[in-house]
């Protein structure tokens, strides 16, 4: 454990080390998940500019240059002579092209070799945007500095706030950030048609929005976040464009809950009266429940675990104490989130976890009371609490109770047993 870092030492990706030098298969090239993103976004076209297996590793999951309703999704190959002397030429003339054949939008997604030769896309785009109608924002995504899939989706995200057009704020418009407008798989949480029902105008932004959506946003009275990917452009916004937000998604504890509600009841003038009373006492019903059994037992995180440290932050409240946290991500929110664990007295060993077979022994000699996240193989020495990914996209009281209800049945179970858990759960909701 020498090499890994505790909590306090960690500012920021280049911070969190490898739990083991075995990093096969190792994690996703957060370009993947850009390409993947842009592609589902109506009217907007994308460029990636990168060297021959990061285009032909894009073909693999965005195999047509065309979309659904005409974008241009086109790969820019970069040759031996501009990986040494830049691509600035090529690109302004690809860009062009791109213009003249109909596309709405662009966002360039700029892969290892330009960053690391320093190639100033920004300075590519003020010099080519006045010739040009068609609207080019960029996402520097080189896998040097952006080691795992997340930033393909908030910087990604976060570039999009440069399309985005200056409006009259409609008094009832509300941007849920994080939701698809037709989401399916993900539930519906029960405040978001509550809020219909008062009369406010919800627009959902995320992948599986448009182009005209998201260039419409700034005209919205609040932004709800609902996902870890689209806070960094509610802060842009707020930034920028003067629209507030609330941030949902890293509320488990029921007061902070209380308080989010409240203020956006009062941000609207309205009063919840006792629309989510049930909802509210069952949460904390299973939060004190929660603090009885759980005091005193020590944790570690896993993979699959969308906000890592708002979660730590809210076990570790309820009296269980963090042992090693494996951290995808390190979101720019991130800082504030460690400083209140550390003020809680702990200060956990923070590390990327890419290679299961090497890091179970490691984990064992930590022999933690709970894991939570996901292990690959029936494991009889770690209880652990299913991977955590399908609660994405939900949030308040109903979502702490799902997690809470989860965490004490695979209690139960392994008092019953008198035996741990498994890797893949041994309780569902």
């Amino acid at each position: 454990m020498k090499h890994v870092k505790r909590l306090s030492a960690v500012k920021s990706n280049n911070g969190i080390k490898f739990l083991t030098p075995a990093v096969s298969p190792g994690n996703h090239c957060p370009m993947r998940i850009a390409s993947v993103n842009v592609e589902k976004i109506k009217d907007l076209s994308s460029l990636l500019v990168g060297m021959p297996e990061c285009t032909t590793y894009s073909r693999l999951f965005n195999p047509k240059p065309e979309g659904r309703h005409g974008e241009l999704h086109w790969l820019y190959v970069l040759d031996a002579h501009e990986v040494v002397f830049g691509c600035r030429d090529g690109l302004i003339d690809a860009l062009r092209k791109m213009d003249k054949a109909g596309a709405k939008a662009i966002l360039m997604i700029v892969t290892c070799v330009p960053e690391l030769i320093g190639e100033d896309i920004q300075a590519i785009i003020n010099e080519v945007q006045p010739e040009l109608s068609t609207r080019v924002t960029f996402v520097m995504l080189g896998q040097f500095k952006n080691i795992s899939y997340p930033p393909g989706s908030w910087k990604t995200m976060e570039a999009l706030g440069t399309l985005m057009d200056g409006k009259a704020t409609a008094s009832n418009r509300v941007n849920v950030l994080g939701r698809a407008p037709e989401e399916e798989h993900i539930p519906m949480p029960s405040l978001l048609p509550t809020l219909t029902r008062r009369g406010l105008a919800l627009r959902y932004l995320a992948p599986g929005s448009s182009l005209d959506d998201l260039q419409s946003a700034p005209d919205a009275a609040l932004n709800l976040v609902v996902s870890p990917f689209m806070q960094a452009l509610a802060a842009r916004m707020e930034q920028e464009y003067g629209v507030p937000y609330i941030a949902l998604h890293t509320l488990y504890d029921v007061e902070s809950i209380d308080k989010a509600y409240t203020a956006l009841a009062e941000y609207f003038g309205f009063s919840w009266d006792n629309t989510f009373k049930k909802e509210r006492q069952e949460a904390l019903s299973l939060q004190s429940q929660a603090k009885e059994r759980l005091g005193g037992l020590r944790y570690v995180f896993c993979p699959r675990i969308d906000i890592p440290l708002p979660l730590a932050v809210y076990l570790t409240g309820l009296g269980m104490e963090p042992l090693l946290l494996h951290l995808e991500e390190y979101y720019p929110e991130d800082r504030g989130y460690a400083k209140e664990l550390i003020d809680m007295g702990h200060n956990p060993w923070i590390c990327r976890m890419v290679n299961a077979q090497a890091d179970l022994p490691i984990l064992k000699k930590l022999a933690p009371d709970l894991c939570f996240g996901y292990l690959p193989e029936p494991n009889k020495t770690i209880t652990c609490v299913p991977d955590l990914f399908d609660f994405y996209g939900q949030v308040g009281y109903a979502r702490t109770s799902h997690l809470l209800k989860r965490i004490l049945d695979v209690l139960s179970e392994m008092n019953a047993t008198g035996k741990g858990g498994t890797a893949h759960g041994s309780a569902s909701i």
